[in-house]
């Protein structure tokens, strides 16, 4: 079909056209110029207008029938065309009569959608008004095609016609020379010829003449396949060269196509502009974003830091909680109780263990509630300054602390409880039971070795006495003395030393214990600032979507820039 380069870079317009206006609502720019209803675009979409004159009979349906490839037209050796036949695109068909002498014919054939074609009566045609209504499409006519028949080129009323046409629709004229395969290839060149020389008589310009057989190209493309040797025969290719020439230089229509890609390249500019102003804004807003987790961060780093005050008084816990299991080991290692130790097994030390692991976990688990109770405090005073500047500075949801802040409460819990079974853990490490264990042990055997003594010494009294060795069974009762006054002896001193010893113990724990809670501790406070830090998704989430609608509309603005650059080059 003719016209391809045309219509091709006017769908590639078309198609730019629809994406910046797409892009535009998408950025919310101003495109309000590329609407469907604008005035230039309308002028973009509008059909080629082609009028056909001639005299009656002259083979102008059969012209139109040859380019267009279908039996648009009817034709007859009579004259078929009684009216001004203008053939449009319509969803169905149907004909209009629109005066008496036009005629509008509506057709769902693709090529209208492109080209409306004026089929005129004829230029001798004694119908009233139907040159008037012929010279009503002659100023608006892109191509118009005057068909001399080859029997008889010099119908004065054509000519005459020809003769008042203006200069401007000289421009669009081409003369046809119909039914060419009537007549030898020599007769046609001589009447070719004389049609010049009466045009430059009548207009003082010859245009350009085409000699054609319509039959011929009806058949040539009815035939399956496509009949190529009787195409070119037909004289049709030049003809359709001649079109597609007049449809691509248009002036008029290459001013339409100017002025779109000019009001497209503005919305492109107002689209960039709008990109450019969101781009700022989202580094703003980034930057803005960064401010925040900045600011959690140092008060996360600062109550982190602030452990050196914490660990003064977790360790104060510990020594206090630790002091009273002195107290208890103290109570539980008298003397009566100590020879009660020796005639049953020894649980005093786990006793001991399990007595201070448990105050000490309350003890911690109290004192961690309070410092929970402060970081939640700490990150309200926090996000009361937040608040007024997200609203300043970005439109988002923004979330009610109270609310939000149950996830803080439980995670305050989680501290709590982490540090309890830390500190749980840490006693446990330091291994108090396993070296008061020894200490005892070794407490006992000296004990068990004075009661063995004393023991030995009875039973010597005894049989002292038994067989009358006078006063030896005293000697013995007051060896076996001894051995029980030394025992009490020892145990006193040893309970002294025992407990110092422990003491001793608990006072070398104490850093150890603190060490140990140590980096429990600052993982509870860095859970505690990441729980705080999920107030601001909602920030997050907002740049996060802008800077991924972004990067597409970028991307898809280069596409339409350069897509719009290569039309200007076939412009």
């Amino acid at each position: 079909m003719f016209g391809e380069r045309y219509f091709a870079t006017r769908q590639r317009l078309t198609d730019v056209v629809v994406g910046v206006r797409e892009l535009g609502e998408r950025c919310d720019a101003d495109v309000a110029a590329l609407a469907d209803e604008g005035e230039y675009l309308k002028g973009l979409r509008s059909p080629f207008l082609f009028v056909v004159c001639g005299e009656v009979n002259a083979g102008k349906s059969t012209l139109l029938n040859g380019l267009f490839g279908q039996d648009l037209c009817k034709t007859n050796i009579l004259p078929e065309t009684e009216r001004v036949q203008w053939y449009r695109w319509g969803d169905s068909v149907k004909n209009i009569n629109v005066t008496d002498t036009l005629q509008e014919r509506y057709r769902p054939i693709d090529f209208l959608q492109d080209f409306n074609i004026v089929d005129t009566p004829g230029t001798n045609s004694v119908v009233r008004g139907h040159q008037a209504i012929t010279e009503r499409f002659l100023p608006i006519a892109d191509v118009l095609l005057f068909v001399f028949p080859v029997s008889n080129p010099w119908g004065a009323a054509t000519w005459d016609f020809i003769s008042k046409l203006s200069k401007d629709n000289l421009a669009s004229v081409a003369f046809v020379l119909q039914q060419v395969d009537l007549r030898e290839e020599k007769d046609v060149a001589l009447i070719v010829e004389h049609i010049r020389s009466l045009a430059i008589q009548k207009i003082g310009a010859s245009p350009e003449i085409f000699p054609v057989s319509g039959k011929m190209a009806n058949e040539a493309k009815l035939t399956q396949p496509f009949g190529d040797r009787l195409w070119k025969q037909s004289g049709y290719p030049a003809l359709e060269n001649f079109i597609s020439k007049r449809v691509a230089e248009n002036p008029e229509r290459r001013r339409v196509l100017s002025e779109v890609r000019d009001s497209t390249q503005v919305a492109l500019r107002r689209i960039e502009e709008k990109i450019e102003t969101d781009t700022t804004r989202l580094d703003r807003d980034q930057s803005f974003l960064r401010e925040l987790e900045s600011e959690v961060d140092g008060r996360r780093e600062s109550q982190t830091s602030a452990f050196a005050g914490k660990f003064a008084s977790l360790t104060d816990v510990f020594m206090t909680e630790a002091r009273e299991s002195v107290d208890l080991l103290r109570k539980n290692i008298s003397i009566p109780q100590s020879f009660l130790s020796l005639f049953r097994m020894e649980r005093l030390p786990s006793e001991i263990e399990a007595s201070l692991t448990e105050s000490v976990k309350e003890a911690v688990e109290e004192r961690a509630s309070f410092d929970g109770k402060e970081l939640v405090a700490n990150c309200r005073s926090h996000w009361e300054t937040v608040v007024p500047r997200i609203k300043e500075r970005l439109k988002v949801p923004i979330p009610d602390f109270d609310k939000e802040t149950n996830s803080l409460t439980d995670t305050r819990e989680r501290f709590v409880r982490r540090l309890g079974r830390s500190s749980k853990q840490a006693v446990t490490n330091l291994k108090l039971r396993g070296n008061l264990d020894l200490q005892m042990e070794a407490r006992r055997s000296v004990l068990r070795r004075f009661l063995s003594g004393a023991l030995c010494s009875v039973i010597a009294a005894g049989v002292f006495g038994a067989i009358g060795l006078h006063p030896w069974p005293f000697v013995a009762i007051g060896i076996a003395l001894l051995f029980v006054v030394g025992a009490g002896i020892y145990a006193e001193r040893s309970k002294k030393e025992l407990c110092q010893n422990y003491a001793d113990r608990i006072e070398s724990c104490r850093d150890p214990f603190g060490d140990a809670l140590s980096n429990e501790y600052k993982d509870g406070v860095r859970e505690f600032y990441l729980e705080y830090g999920g107030l601001f998704e909602n920030v997050r989430r907002h740049i996060a979507e802008h800077k991924l609608a972004l990067k597409p509309r970028l991307e898809r603005w280069n596409d339409l820039f350069l897509e719009l650059k290569g039309i200007e080059q076939e412009i």
